[in-house]
């Protein structure tokens, strides 16, 4: 019967640390922005002005079409290079990093848009009522009353 050597693992430690720390940094970045982005196209879906609407639906509707593999992928072949040529960066600057990052946001954003939009729908439309009856804004009333709400609701579906 074959035992794990687990002597190999002590050396190698480092290493996975570093992979650790890696993966929390992509990770807590994605979600971070992931969560911004997502509550922006949110609300931009949730918007009366059509071409808004219809990009936020569109952007969606991609992104949750698409293995995250593939998503993957793409930002790591195309986006260095596009940025490398279009930006004028040098091929010695190593951008896999912030490509992951910005692969894992941008593929988030669409999940988390979808729990924030649900969220955003499941306040009363009385309570968008009443602060428009106080004199607030469309924006001061998604942004003081009705996102606050809304987000109680959604911590638990956001942190899985």
């Amino acid at each position: 019967m074959y035992e794990f050597d687990w002597s190999s693992i002590v050396p190698s430690l480092p290493y996975l640390l570093d992979g650790l720390v890696i993966t929390l940094k992509i990770t807590v970045t994605a979600v971070v922005i992931g969560i911004l982005w997502g509550t922006m196209l949110a609300v931009m879906r949730l918007s009366s002005f059509a071409p808004v609407a219809w990009f936020a639906k569109a952007y969606v509707n991609v992104f949750r079409s698409i293995p995250l593999v593939m998503v993957l992928l793409w930002f790591y072949l195309i986006v260095p290079g596009f940025l490398q040529n279009v930006l004028g960066l040098s091929p010695k600057n190593d951008i896999r990093l912030i490509s992951a990052m910005v692969a894992f946001s941008m593929f988030e954003a669409a999940y988390y848009s979808e729990i924030i939009r649900a969220g955003i729908q499941s306040i009363s439309r009385g309570q968008s009522s009443a602060a428009l009856a106080l004199g607030m804004t469309h924006w001061q009333s998604m942004k003081l009353i009705i996102l606050p709400q809304a987000f109680r609701a959604m911590v638990p579906l956001l942190l899985t």
